[in-house]
C-alpha cells in the first residue's frame, strides 16, 4: 500500500511488520499465514453484558437499522423484558463470568421507556454484586426529566446519549413517529446535566451517528458556536452500516482522499472545533497506535469469538455476540447458556470465508470486517473489501499528511 502526500513524499506500508517506510516497496511481500481454526468452549475475557431490555422506541430515526429497511434486521416492536427476566439474566451472568467488576450496558430500543425496569435492574444488581458492578445506559435522551437525571447521577450511572450535531442536522434524521424532531428535548436534558452536574457531564458519552459526513464542516462549526456543546467532544462518531437493500457504492480513492483533504484544510484553520478533531483522530487512530512487529509464526484470524469481552442479551433472553449482529446469529439463551456447537459453527464459517480472501490483503491488520459480515454474499463482500481498502489507504494518507503538517496529537 502506497500513498503520496501533497508535498510529493511517497510512503509505503509494510503489511508484514506494520511499518510505514519512505519511498516505494519494490519487493513482493509474502502472503499471510493464518493459524488454523481451533474449537473453543469458553469465553474467559467476558466481563460486559449488553441488556436489550426493550425493542420499543419512541423515535423513528430515518437511518435506524431497525427501521425495516435492512435485510435480516428486526424492526421495532413491543417486546420487553420483565423483572423475572432480569433475575434470570443476573443469575446467568453470575455463573458465566468470574471477572469483576461486571459491566452492564442497558440498551434498547429506548430503555428509559421502561424506567422502572431500569431502576429494578440497577438496584437488584447492586444488591447482588455491591460495588463490583457498573452501569451505562444508552438513550436517545428524549425522556430524561430532571428527576430521572438526578436519580441517575446519584446512582453513578454513565449515560451514552445520542445527539447528531445541532438542531437542523439532528432533526433531519432523529424524528418521532409523527416526523417531529427530537433535538430540543435532548438539548434541554444535556443543558440541565452540564449546568447542574458539570463533573458528571465530563464522564458522559455523546454518540453522533451521521447518515453522511458531507455536512461535517457545518456541524462542527455549529457545535463549536453552541454555548453548551462547544467544549464537549463526541465520544463516538458513527457512519451507517452498509445497507445492500438500498445499494452500496464502490468508493473511489481519489474522490474520498479529496474529501478528507478538504476537511484537513478546514481543521488546520480551526483546530479548536472538537467535532472535526474527533473525526480526524478516529480516522488515524489505528495508524497512530498500530503495533509494529513481524509475526514469528502463523497469525490467528481476528474474530470476536472466543476472545470477546462482551455478550448481548436481547429482549427474548437470547444471547448474541454483540448488539450489532443479526438475530439470525444468536449463540444461546439464558436458560441453556451458550450453544458451543453453534458458536463454533459461526466462527468456523467466518474463518473459512476469510482465510483465502484475506491472505494477500494489505489491510488485514486494521480491517473492520467482523462476524456481522456473515450475512453478506460473496459479491457484497467484494464491495465491502474494496471499500475497506480504499478507506484504509485514505486514512494512511491522512495520517502521513497530518504528521507532515504537525497535526498529530
Amino acid at each position: 500500500m502506497e500513498i503520496r502526500t501533497r508535498s510529493g513524499n511517497i510512503y509505503s506500508y509494510n503489511k508484514q511488520t506494520g511499518e510505514i517506510l519512505g519511498g516505494s516497496i519494490s519487493a513482493q511481500l509474502p502472503k499471510w499465514d493464518f493459524a488454523p481454526f481451533v474449537s473453543f468452549e469458553s469465553m474467559p475475557q467476558v466481563d460486559s453484558f449488553i441488556l436489550g431490555i426493550t425493542e420499543q422506541c419512541n423515535l423513528r430515526c430515518t437511518y435506524c437499522c431497525y427501521s425495516g429497511s435492512y435485510v435480516n434486521k428486526r424492526v421495532h416492536n413491543t417486546t420487553s423484558m420483565d423483572s423475572r427476566g432480569i433475575d434470570e439474566i443476573l443469575a446467568f451472568i453470575d455463573s458465566f463470568t468470574g471477572k469483576r467488576p461486571i459491566k452492564l450496558f442497558i440498551y434498547g430500543g429506548e430503555p428509559l421507556l421502561n424506567y422502572n425496569l431500569v431502576k429494578y435492574t440497577i438496584e437488584k444488581s447492586r444488591k447482588q454484586w455491591d460495588n463490583d458492578v457498573c452501569f451505562t445506559i444508552s438513550t436517545n435522551g428524549t425522556t430524561l426529566t430532571k428527576e430521572r437525571i438526578d436519580w441517575l447521577v446519584a446512582n453513578n450511572i454513565v449515560l451514552a446519549l445520542s445527539i447528531d450535531g445541532t438542531k437542523p442536522f439532528h432533526d433531519s434524521y432523529r424524528v418521532d413517529a409523527q416526523g417531529n424532531g427530537s433535538y430540543t428535548r435532548v438539548y434541554d436534558a444535556l443543558k440541565y446535566i452540564k449546568t447542574t452536574y458539570p463533573e458528571y457531564a465530563k464522564e458522559m458519552s455523546l454518540i453522533m451517528t451521521l447518515a453522511s459526513f458531507d455536512k461535517i464542516v457545518e456541524i462542527a462549526e455549529a457545535w463549536h458556536n453552541d454555548e453548551i456543546l462547544h467544549d464537549m467532544s463526541p465520544t463516538m462518531m458513527n457512519s451507517l452500516a452498509p445497507n445492500f437493500s438500498q445499494g452500496v457504492d464502490r468508493a473511489d480513492y481519489e474522490e474520498v482522499k479529496e474529501f478528507y483533504d478538504t476537511l484537513l484544510d478546514t481543521y488546520e484553520k480551526h483546530q479548536d472545533w472538537v467535532v472535526l478533531r474527533k473525526l480526524l483522530e478516529s480516522c488515524v487512530a489505528y495508524w497512530k497506535e498500530r503495533p509494529i512487529f513481524e509475526p514469528s509464526s502463523a497469525v490467528p484470524m481476528a474474530t470476536c469469538l472466543p476472545n470477546n469481552t462482551k455478550l448481548y442479551i436481547d429482549s427474548n433472553l437470547q444471547i448474541g455476540v454483540c448488539e450489532k449482529i443479526s438475530d439470525n446469529y444468536r449463540i444461546g439463551n439464558i436458560k441453556d447458556g451458550i450453544d458451543w456447537v453453534k458458536a463454533n459453527s459461526v466462527v468456523r464459517d467466518y474463518y473459512n470465508k476469510r482465510v483465502e480472501r484475506c491472505k494477500d490483503c494489505s489491510a488485514v491488520r486494521m480491517c473492520n470486517m467482523c462476524l456481522t459480515a456473515m450475512e453478506y454474499t460473496d459479491e457484497q463482500w467484494d464491495i465491502l473489501c474494496h471499500n475497506e481498502l480504499v478507506y484504509t489507504r485514505v486514512f494512511m494518507y491522512l495520517f502521513c499528511e497530518m504528521a507532515e503538517r504537525g497535526l498529530i496529537r
